[in-house]
């Protein structure tokens, strides 16, 4: 029987590591895109400051500091070029054609096209931006060689190392939730959440370690660059660390709240000061937002539960209202005690709303109305569900008219 088992979750984690290598294989090229894309539009916008603020010398000498195999043209919006790294200016006919140039005009932002240099005849990545009097255009070689995109410095490295270890931990340790689910369930569909958590994750993670990486690399390859621009760097990369890190703050607590829970203790409370905690945290952004918030939980409320999970549960509701509800909205707590055993709770605010058929899946990890532009980690509201359930509750989301969103939960009453 231990050989049989054994062998089964061998054959299941090489199949498992075929389809990750397969995965990965693909979206080689989309991802690899992806990361150049962002690393030339820093390379376009530096070297549009440069132009708007120096002389030409100096904007050369800005360039000349960016790596050997960036190239940079600078082309007027009717298509002639007055600027080139690698060709005579007089030797290049007019490149309105260009698909990356004709895609930037035509977004009136930006365009990136991948093809073969007409001077060179190499593969290149093109990108090409309109910063209204001027169009920048900044190109890398397109490799194929994984050795061309991990070339940063060795921080990075063992950054990007250390952050797909706690990838891997994160995804072992939900893992085991699906450990009596697997009795009941056939190898297919075990091996379908698997990869479905594991790309969920991943990618999740990969966006603002791609945008950090992308900020340092120029940093780091690029020592004699102004202060101003230092700094601008330094703060984007700054504001991605945090995103990095709410990420990993959300999967941790709903990791422990669904594998571990037995390590969470339970206290008698009153409900009322931990919701004015929350409250007091979000206040400058109330005022900011002019938001008004009415606080009818009763004083006397009480019962027993984890502090940090029921805290947890109400930031999340208003980090909720705050990201997508919009500004002058009216938020409404409410609760009171029943003579059923459970403290019976709403929540609401009157923003926009969800879409009906959206209602039921707000509540899915990794979920976002907006897709991905949206803000956010799309664990939030999965956060919410699972502390609700930890203390013996439901949570049901529902419309208000004329718009707006209501939940309404119970919390057992011990």
């Amino acid at each position: 029987m231990n050989r049989k088992l054994l062998f089964w979750l061998s054959g299941v984690l090489v199949v498992f590591t075929i389809l990750i290598l397969l995965v990965e294989l693909h979206s080689e090229h989309y991802y690899k895109k992806e990361i150049l894309e962002a690393r030339l539009e820093i390379y376009a916008d530096l070297v549009a400051r440069t132009i708007n603020g120096s002389t030409a010398n100096e904007a050369e000498k800005v360039i000349k500091m960016m790596p050997g195999e960036v190239r940079v043209s600078i082309i007027l919006p009717q298509g002639k070029v007055v600027y080139d790294t690698q060709a005579d200016i007089d030797s290049l006919e007019n490149h309105l054609a260009r698909p990356e140039v004709t895609a930037c005009l035509e977004n009136s932002d930006h365009g990136c096209i991948i093809r073969k240099s007409e001077t060179s005849g190499d593969k290149y990545i093109y990108y090409a931006k309109n910063y209204g009097g001027f169009i920048v255009r900044t190109a890398l070689p397109f490799r194929l060689s994984r050795r061309f995109l991990l070339r940063p410095d060795f921080v990075m490295i063992m950054a990007t190392a250390f952050l797909f270890m706690l990838a891997v931990l994160a995804i072992f340790v939900i893992s085991k939730r699906f450990s009596t689910e697997a009795q009941q369930y056939t190898t297919r569909s075990l091996r379908q959440q698997k990869h479905q958590m594991t790309n969920n994750i991943a990618h999740e993670l990969r966006t603002p370690v791609t945008s950090i990486r992308g900020y340092l690399e120029t940093l780091v390859n690029n020592p004699g660059i102004d202060a101003e621009h230092r700094s601008l760097f330094l703060k984007r990369a700054y504001t991605q660390t945090l995103r990095l890190s709410e990420l990993i703050r959300d999967i941790s607590l709903i990791t422990k709240m669904e594998e571990a829970p037995q390590l969470l203790s339970t206290e008698y409370m009153g409900l009322r000061p931990v919701v004015d905690e929350v409250l007091e945290e979000f206040s400058g952004e109330f005022e900011t937002h002019g938001i008004k918030v009415c606080n009818n939980i009763k004083e006397e409320l009480s019962f027993k539960g984890n502090r940090s999970l029921i805290y947890a549960l109400y930031r999340n509701l208003v980090e909720n209202s705050l990201r997508y509800a919009g500004c002058g909205i009216t938020i409404e707590l409410n609760g009171s005690g029943s003579a059923d055993g459970f403290i019976h709770l709403t929540y609401c605010d009157n923003g926009p709303g969800v879409p009906p058929e959206c209602l039921e899946r707000i509540f899915e990890r990794f979920y976002r109305i907006g897709g991905e532009s949206f803000p956010g980690s799309g664990l939030g509201l999965s956060i919410v569900r699972n502390a609700v359930l930890f203390h013996g509750g439901q949570i049901r989301a529902s419309s208000l008219e004329p718009h707006g969103l209501r939940f309404d939960f119970e919390l057992r009453d011990e």
